[in-house]
C-alpha cells in the first residue's frame, strides 16, 4: 500500500511539474514567436467569455477578440475584464502565423 501512495505522490508531481512548465512555455512561445517584423491591427472584443480561474464566489472573466487577415478569422483572450462586446483593441501578431497573437496593454 505504500508504494501505490509513493507512487501516487510521484504521479501528481510530475504532473503539477508539467502543467507549470507548460504555462511557461505557452508565454514564452507568443512573446518569443512575433517574429521579427510583427503587424499591428484592430480586433473587435466578440461574445467569448475567458473565466480566470481560482474564483469561485465571484469569477471574473474577459472576452475574446477577433480579426482577419488574409480572408480567415482569428481570435485570442484579451486579458481585459473592462472590455465589452463591440469594442476594440489593438493586437499584434505574427505576419506570416496569425494565430500567434497577443493584445496590446492588457489590464489584468
Amino acid at each position: 500500500m505504500k508504494k501505490f501512495k509513493d507512487i501516487i505522490w510521484v504521479t501528481f508531481g510530475i504532473a503539477v511539474l508539467l502543467y507549470v512548465m507548460s504555462k511557461i512555455a505557452i508565454n514564452s512561445f507568443t512573446d518569443h514567436f512575433m517574429g521579427n517584423n510583427p503587424q499591428l491591427i484592430k480586433a473587435v472584443i466578440i461574445n467569448n467569455k475567458n473565466y480566470m480561474g481560482n474564483q469561485p464566489v465571484n469569477p471574473k472573466f474577459s472576452y475574446s477578440y477577433q480579426f482577419t487577415v488574409r480572408g480567415e478569422l482569428y481570435t485570442g483572450n484579451s486579458h481585459d475584464t473592462t472590455l465589452q462586446v463591440g469594442d476594440s483593441v489593438e493586437v499584434i501578431y505574427n505576419r506570416h502565423y496569425p494565430n500567434i497573437n497577443r493584445a496590446l496593454n492588457p489590464q489584468n
